[in-house]
């Protein structure tokens, strides 16, 4: 799940587009500055600070990789493990006053998407840190939090207060210390919730169910693990700008500044408002090309200071954030990269070199429907093209490791050695790019195809996207309601929410229809309004066929129509303090401004979910907690899956991507906690073979109702009687490859 609009997200490394939403959690999308309440910043001077304290340079730093302990993640505890070894191992050494200098006095941070507004901070360089932007707490906790964190300094050490909880920033220790992550995110009746209170509106907290959450556990951050100084400097702090977001920012699910090497701009909102189709024409705005035409434009090259601060800032915000860490069985990102032979690459100087390992790297290793780079654009004077021989060299490189080799296959299909199929494939590369200008996903496509790449875990997923778009009737619109005899069907293709843009609230100015296309819950009100006119009605199928998900709150107030009383309870995981929750909240259904039990539907109608394997995020989870609180039977096939928030992406390079984050939906079972990821089963299933894709009526209302009927007459399964294999699978193919045609 994911707050506001629609996410192209299938899979990066084929370069599709797709009608996906991101995410398992509201919050994990969050690209704008913090909408908070001003209060004055109060900083407490207990010890004069004239000279800065240091961690050691990067060029004298162990590599994370071979001083982490095992089991825990680099430079990062809290989460049942010891501190990192590194912190310990590694002395103490003085940064002297002459090492800090001032790089740019009037640095100007656009926090949104306008050239009108922004905050004026200082930008320091520290020698032996060369280009590395530097710049003190207070400047970033103020755009951060909007003056709303105290702060306090007494031997150099700082402590920042905000919603009750507190952060320790030693630079003695190059330590970061969080109390409670979760609560210094947002607080509420859970903290960190996966709902905000100001996401509030026709949903509140609930007033019959209490909701609850297990302890959580301080998080402490080891900087200098990531070759990262803290250095008290006067009465603040300074540190590396990605220091600072990708740990508070990151905490804070609001990582999305990138610096031009003079400026910081919010390039994450921006990227991801190109995106939609309707918006490429920005990409000349003035916004686009002030981020892209900064000091480091004119450079093609970065220093080795800058490329080990952008390789080791991409693995602070991973080991941090990163949800599948467990599945993928890596303790720490650098490691990973390490074992991978992938560090080198991702180390160049060359930005191009570099933003290429990181493009190929991340879509193979993140493989799902949350995970997607936007453009490869970055804030240097160079352009990574598809440049097929470096591929192969990175692409060679890993497969020398053991773990690389892990992801390839011994043979290529038909039996022939590696080598030889490695060969033939180069021979036929060289003669398609002599044809043809590719794209950057087509070449790596076919780069990791010639080298034995397996097949993704997203595969899947993007077949049944390619079904879907290739059954669904031309025209048939992004929601729409039809009723069949006595049952009426629900469609749409994304969960929707607009509480944070709409005002004044329903409960001023009433719901229009246009509203339907904003938010699920004026499409679901509105449904309702009318279903409720056509007294035959008695069976309500709510068709996620080809639904990708979208925002939380969506999730929630169409959880609330099924409900009996308005009453919605969704569970999840906080990976980053180990806390599972449970939230409870109330939708006003019937916009009377009263929760209470006269809201939802559930029991006037029997409620029915027709899945696809595309439906997925929002549209895995509606399923998972309705058929796990009886609220709908489900029917169709499994859905695609999809456990994670999203949470965004942006590193030294300005290059975005959204990939699955720190919240993961899904419920405690035999004291374990077990995600929703494979979590439903249809009660019908109407697809048995893949050969019936086609005669699945998945848009097809009176193939719906039926289906409902044989349900009702005890049918577990739906059988359409023979098929060719070989038309099915062409015409499959075909589809496909038109897919991939358009993606470029």
């Amino acid at each position: 799940m994911k707050k506001g609009r629609k996410l192209i997200s299938l899979c990066l490394v084929l370069a599709i587009t797709a009608c996906a939403f991101a995410g398992c959690g509201g919050k994990a999308a969050e690209t704008k500055a913090p909408e908070c309440a001003a209060a004055e910043t109060e900083t407490t001077k207990a010890a004069p600070a004239s000279k800065a304290a240091t961690a050691e340079s990067a060029s004298k730093s162990a590599p994370a990789s071979e001083t982490a302990p095992g089991p825990s993640q680099a430079g990062v505890t809290g989460a049942g493990s010891k501190a990192g070894a590194a912190s310990a191992a590694a002395p103490k050494e003085e940064i002297p006053a002459g090492d800090i200098s001032i790089t740019w006095e009037d640095s100007r941070v656009y926090a949104d998407l306008s050239l009108g507004r922004y905050r004026r901070i200082t930008t320091y360089g520290v020698k032996g840190y060369e280009d590395v932007p530097f710049i003190t707490v207070h400047d970033y906790l103020d755009i951060l939090c909007e003056g709303r964190q105290r702060i306090t300094v007494e031997d150099n050490v700082m402590k920042v207060f905000l919603n009750g909880t507190e952060a320790v920033i030693d630079p003695w220790e190059d330590t970061i210390r969080f109390d409670d992550p979760a609560r210094f995110r947002s607080f509420g009746e859970v903290d960190g919730a996966i709902v905000e209170e100001s996401e509030y509106n026709v949903i509140t907290a609930s007033e019959k169910h209490a909701s609850r959450q297990e302890d959580t556990r301080p998080l402490v951050i080891s900087l200098r693990d990531y070759h990262m100084p803290v250095i008290a400097y006067e009465d603040t702090v300074l540190m590396p700008f990605l220091a600072l977001q990708n740990t508070f920012g990151a905490v804070r699910m609001c990582p999305v500044l990138a610096y031009n090497g003079k400026d910081y701009f919010n390039a994450f909102e921006a990227d991801d408002f190109l995106l939609e189709e309707e918006h490429a024409a920005a990409k000349d705005s003035p916004y686009i090309k002030a981020i892209y035409s900064g000091p480091f434009a004119k450079k093609d090259k970065t220093t080795q200071a800058y490329a080990d601060y952008g390789y080791y800032s991409v693995c602070l915000l991973l080991d941090l954030t990163f949800g599948h860490k467990e599945e993928k069985n890596i303790t720490s990102f650098d490691e990973y990269f390490t074992r991978m032979n992938a560090k080198p690459v991702m180390t160049s100087t060359d930005p191009s070199s570099a933003m290429l390992a990181e493009f190929m790297l991340f879509n193979y290793l993140f493989d799902s429907g949350h995970d997607s780079v936007f453009h490869p654009d970055t804030v240097f004077g160079v352009d990574v093209k598809a440049d097929a021989d470096t591929a192969k060299n990175i692409a060679g490189e890993i497969m020398k490791s053991e773990a690389g080799r892990e992801l390839f296959s011994e043979e290529k299909a038909g039996g022939k050695p590696a080598q030889q199929a490695q060969e033939e494939a180069e021979a036929a590369q060289q003669a398609r790019e002599e044809a043809e200008k590719q794209n950057t996903g087509e070449m790596i496509l076919g780069v990791l195809t010639e080298k034995g790449l397996k097949i993704p875990e997203i595969a899947p997923l993007l077949v049944w996207s390619t079904y879907m778009e290739k059954l669904r009737p031309a025209d048939y619109g992004d929601e729409r309601l039809d009723y069949a005899g006595d049952t009426a069907v629900i469609y749409f293709n994304a969960f929707k929410d607009d509480t944070a843009k709409r005002q004044p609230s329903y409960y001023l100015d009433p719901i229009r229809e246009e509203d339907a296309k904003e938010s699920s819950f004026a499409f679901f009100y509105q449904c309702f309004e009318d279903i409720k006119k056509h007294k035959d009605v008695k069976k309500v199928v709510i068709n996620l066929a080809d639904n990708g998900g979208g925002a939380a709150a969506g999730l929630i107030s169409i959880l609330g129509f099924l409900s009996e009383d308005g009453e919605v309870r969704i569970t999840d995981r906080d990976m980053m303090t180990g806390s599972f929750r449970e939230e409870c909240y109330h939708v006003d259904t019937n916009l009377d401004g009263i929760a209470d039990e006269r809201d939802g539907f559930g029991g006037q109608y029997d409620f029915y979910i027709l899945c696809s394997g595309s439906s997925y995020s929002c549209g895995n989870a509606l399923p998972y907690f309705a058929q796990q609180q009886g609220l709908a039977k489900i029917i169709g096939t499994a859905p695609g899956g999809g456990d994670c928030v999203v949470a965004a992406f942006i590193d030294a390079y300005g290059h975005c991507a959204y990939y699955s984050g720190m919240l993961k939906l899904g419920n405690m079972e035999g004291g374990k906690f077990v995600s929703n990821e494979n979590g439903t089963e249809p009660d019908l299933n109407m697809m048995p073979s893949v050969l019936d894709y086609t005669s699945t009526p998945w848009f097809d209302p009176e193939g719906i109702a039926d289906a409902v009927r044989q349900y009702e007459n005890g049918a577990t399964e739906i059988s359409y009687g023979e098929r060719d294999p070989a038309e099915i699978v062409t015409t499959l193919l075909e589809a496909l490859l038109e897919k991939l045609e358009k993606a470029g």
